[in-house]
């Protein structure tokens, strides 16, 4: 099939558009293989357009208005700049700390540069410090402001009630955000530019970029945002090559998502696979027929990370304080794996938090809430909150913990805020496939359980062991149970591992992810599953072994045909406790006893 010129979506955002020429008789247009065929999208509303030339690529429910929650804060952060003195210092007030989210880490009467405070609100999104910025003029000065820019804007379907982007009340149309995008672009090119840094020091507080879209080399800049009015929403913007004179600036706007990053990626690729910016007669040239036959076709697998124990205290935050600032985002930064899979795993050994009482374990773990910001950044979706050191500073840190990853959308097993929470799985849908995580602790503490009132620690001697895992399995197509389990620095599995991950899969899981000996142990496939029974170490200060200064980092493809492929990969730390080397293990098939295909 040939290109087709895209003329029926083409769209003014702005009187003073211009027509992009290479000379001045002929024009340059966007051309689309098959304008019939639109990407695979789960947003309810999303749009895809130039933001030099102002056309629109492509659209769904361009001028329906949702929610649109975080990335409210890039109107708060233009409003600041226009109407409050940079210069100007700012008190944390305990109205700003009443907000909901902790993101940021401002303390009650901290003085802080009101230039500063831009960098915990587009970086981590902090609640807190929208609100600090609006409280300077009067919060609500402030937000009439905010819809008076939304005005002279010509953002005639935006509206604003807080600073943050909490109420559902703020809300906007695809159409609104992209033109609010060609705004930014070309007018707070220095905001955008704040987007895309992984992190800020101010001397008192490093702050992290926890946008997942800082994996894209195109990403020049945006925000996204959750709330459970809004889902998840975003608006980004990529220089992609789409012409072949060089890139586009392409803005990208989802609302109502249930999967922002996997939306923006499809749209990203199909734009890449089968959208050219040229003229007619480029249609023949070599770098436009290299397109034909990229069809958009969705994966048949799912691919996902584990990886063992992460304790960000201690050996491992006095190295990150002397060696990288403060950053702990570049701990990460040797680990692009991780940016390729689909879901990645891993426990967390302790309380991130800066509350609670020091329970003078024999080594007591409180890691800097900061690290959960940058722990999102790196890519991890889903952690393990079961663990011995979840109570080493009470339940107030513990509970303080689950919060904060919740604020920074990172999905927790093992726990919860209730006996409820706990017992649930997560799940998450991709490519059509429902996989599900759960997680329990076999090595207390056991004055941290869970109840109907309490946060807490699932417990794998719960007597309701079997039928918590029943109940999962029942509602996704692949069930994973993780356990903290084991013995440390035995490189074998014992009998009490082998008979809950035995129990774990008699019940209906798949995989089994064990974590806690400090050390790999062996893996094993039992009747229809999986079992790893100890990933050992991922980053943790241990360097008195070689054993202890490396870890397992299992890659597992789940494919839709019931099949399972494995790769057992090796992490090693250096002499700084940052993941370095990388050595791929060999890809192999598991072939189960007996396997049950996923349902239909």
């Amino acid at each position: 099939m040939g290109y087709e010129k895209i003329s029926q979506l083409n769209t003014n955002v702005a009187a003073d558009k211009k027509e992009i020429a290479e000379d001045n008789s002929e024009k340059f247009f966007y051309f689309i293989k098959d304008p019939t065929k639109q990407p695979n999208v789960k947003a309810e509303a999303y749009l895809a357009g130039d933001l030099d030339t102002g056309e629109i690529i492509l659209v769904k429910n361009k001028d329906q208005k949702f929610p649109i929650a975080s990335i409210s804060k890039l109107m708060t952060a233009i409003v600041s700049g226009d109407i409050l003195n940079k210069e100007k210092i700012a008190k944390i007030s305990e109205k700003v700390l009443a907000t909901y989210g902790e993101n940021g880490n401002l303390h009650l009467n901290e003085k802080i540069k009101i230039g500063d405070l831009i960098y915990p609100l587009l970086l981590e999104s902090s609640n807190d410090a929208a609100e600090a910025l609006a409280e300077q003029a009067g919060r609500d000065i402030f937000i009439e402001k905010m819809n008076e820019k939304s005005k002279d804007l010509e953002l005639f379907s935006t509206s604003f009630s807080d600073p943050s982007g909490l109420s559902q009340n703020n809300q906007s149309t695809v159409f609104d955000l992209f033109k609010f995008a060609k705004n930014l672009k070309l007018n707070n090119p220095d905001l955008l530019q704040i987007t895309t840094k992984k992190s800020f020091n101010n001397k008192v507080h490093t702050w992290f970029n926890n946008s997942q879209f800082l994996n894209f080399q195109e990403y020049i800049g945006g925000k996204r945002g959750f709330t459970n009015e809004s889902k998840q929403t975003a608006l980004s913007i990529f220089s992609i090559p789409i012409s072949e004179s060089g890139t586009r600036n392409i803005g990208i706007i989802v609302l109502r998502s249930p999967d922002r990053y996997k939306d923006v990626s499809n749209i990203l690729s199909y734009l890449k696979k089968n959208v050219y910016y040229g003229r007619e007669i480029d249609a023949d040239m070599a770098w436009v027929k290299q397109k034909e036959g990229m069809g958009e076709t969705e994966p048949t697998f799912v691919t996902l990370l584990f990886g063992g124990d992460i304790m960000l205290d201690r050996g491992v935050k006095n190295s990150v304080l002397k060696n990288f600032e403060g950053d702990y985002s570049l701990l990460f930064e040797n680990l692009d794996l991780l940016k390729n899979a689909d879901i990645v795993f891993a426990n967390l050994e302790g309380p991130a938090s800066d509350q609670g009482q020091d329970k003078h374990n024999l080594y007591s773990f409180r890691m800097d809430p900061s690290v959960i910001p940058a722990l999102k950044g790196a890519g991890f979706d889903v952690l393990s909150v079961a663990n011995n050191h979840a109570g080493d500073w009470g339940r107030n840190a513990y509970a303080d913990t689950l919060a904060r990853l919740k604020e920074n959308e990172i999905s927790y097993v093992g726990g919860g805020i209730n006996e409820s929470e706990a017992e649930q799985p997560i799940i998450m849908e991709k490519y059509g496939i429902k996989i599900g995580y759960l997680g329990f602790g076999d090595n207390g503490p056991n004055n941290l359980k869970v109840s109907d009132s309490q946060a807490g620690l699932l417990l794998a001697s719960n007597p309701r062991f079997e039928e918590i895992i029943q109940n999962a399995s029942k509602q996704v197509d692949y069930l994973i149970v993780s356990f903290h389990f084991g013995e440390e620095y035995q490189t074998k599995h014992n009998d009490r591992q082998e008979y809950l991950a035995h129990k774990a899969i008699d019940n209906g899981a798949k995989i089994v992810i064990g974590t806690h000996p400090h050390v790999v142990q062996d893996t094993e496939v039992y009747r229809n599953g999986f079992i790893a029974y100890s990933l050992g170490n991922f980053i943790f200060d241990q360097y008195f072994s070689k054993e202890t200064m490396q870890g397992m980092l299992l890659k597992i493809k789940l494919n839709k045909g019931g099949a399972m492929t494995i790769k057992k990969n090796t992490v090693s730390l250096n002499k700084v406790f940052q993941p370095e080397k990388i050595i791929e293990g060999k890809e192999e098939s598991v072939k189960f006893q007996e396997f049950e295909k996923i349902k239909q």
